[in-house]
């Protein structure tokens, strides 16, 4: 029996995808650097105007990073279904997703980029456009407008111009190399579809100017990008859609549900590795099926029912599941 589990554990793990995806690694690489480099010796921490910051800026919560394990260990539906004795795993950090945490504004990037390039694509795709990066930035005659009131203005300029529809990026301000400070200077991005040729004329009428963006690799690098530094404000949206994008008029798939098994539907439930190697690296995001030795869920037992024994053995379990979970915080 013993010869049997070791060859078990010996067999490779099937992974559902690749446990770092390239297509987003990159970009919020860079994203990590350029938010290290304009925070230093700078008032990034500081620098405010109307209730609008700058992203990661607040501590984050005691939970934020830490590893997770969930999973399916109903191992006779997979077999059923011909995939032998496997189990669900998936590995991954806790995260508050709110874009003005330290550690968790990363993961906030990530999220918010990924549906706006789905987004983006899945327009290019019925419309048979390609979209462009244009910045439409407020004359300084206007700057002291309230904020809402320029948006709206912004939006009336795209109607004019007959823009089809665009993702918008607000950023309150900008950076000056030579004194490394941020000072208030209130501008669109946006990332949609139109008629170049139109834009000039309506921009002219109001007094705004804009400018066109170099291409950059991939509309989720612009993204990533874009919303490294743009407007934060409690209750406002850093990136909102007009026109033809909007989801009103725009209806997407729905994802598949991150807290199913993928292959029989069961819920993912919190489990944990009690052999010596799982043969999962315990500090990198992993997603796929592995043998089912030595996996088992985590139990948890109502307080009511706790006993002053029992509670002293959860406790230990509980808190050696969670230096398990969290042995490569970063």
């Amino acid at each position: 029996m013993k010869n049997q589990n070791k060859e078990r554990q010996n067999q490779s793990l099937i992974p559902f995808f690749s446990p770092a995806s390239k297509q987003s690694d990159l970009p919020l690489h860079n994203v990590a650097s350029f938010v290290d480099e304009y925070k230093f010796l700078t008032n990034w921490y500081t620098i405010e105007y109307d209730g609008w910051t700058l992203p990661s800026i607040k501590e984050p919560h005691d939970w934020c990073g830490l590893w997770k394990t969930v999973g399916c260990l109903n191992e006779d539906a997979h077999k059923k279904l011909g995939k032998g004795r496997i189990i669900y795993v998936k590995q991954f950090q806790r995260s508050c997703y709110r874009a003005v945490c330290k550690i968790c504004y990363l993961k906030w990037i990530a999220r918010q980029s990924k549906k706006a390039t789905r987004r983006i694509e899945k327009f290019s795709e019925l419309s048979f456009k390609t979209s462009f990066h244009l910045i439409l930035c407020v004359p300084s005659s206007q700057r002291n407008l309230p904020i809402k009131l320029l948006r709206k203005r912004m939006v009336q300029i795209t109607k004019i111009a007959k823009m089809n529809g665009a993702a918008v990026v607000f950023h309150p301000f900008r950076f000056d190399r030579k004194v490394r400070r941020w000072y208030y200077f209130p501008h669109f991005h946006l990332i949609g579809f139109g008629d170049k040729r139109k834009l000039p004329m309506a921009y002219g009428k109001f007094g705004w100017f804009v400018k066109y963006s170099e291409e950059r690799r991939s509309v989720f690098q612009t993204f990533c990008y874009l919303l490294s530094h743009c407007g934060v404000k409690k209750g406002s949206h850093s990136l909102t859609w007009i026109g033809s994008l909007s989801y009103s008029k725009l209806k997407l798939e729905k994802e598949s549900d991150s807290t199913i098994c993928p292959l029989c539907n069961d819920k993912l439930v919190p489990i944990y590795h009690e052999g010596e190697h799982s043969g999962i690296p315990p500090d990198e995001v992993f997603e796929g099926f592995v043998d089912s030795v030595d996996w088992y869920e985590v139990k948890t037992v109502p307080k009511s029912e706790w006993t002053k024994v029992e509670r002293y053995e959860y406790a230990v379990e509980k808190e050696l599941y969670n230096a398990n979970s969290g042995i490569s915080l970063n």
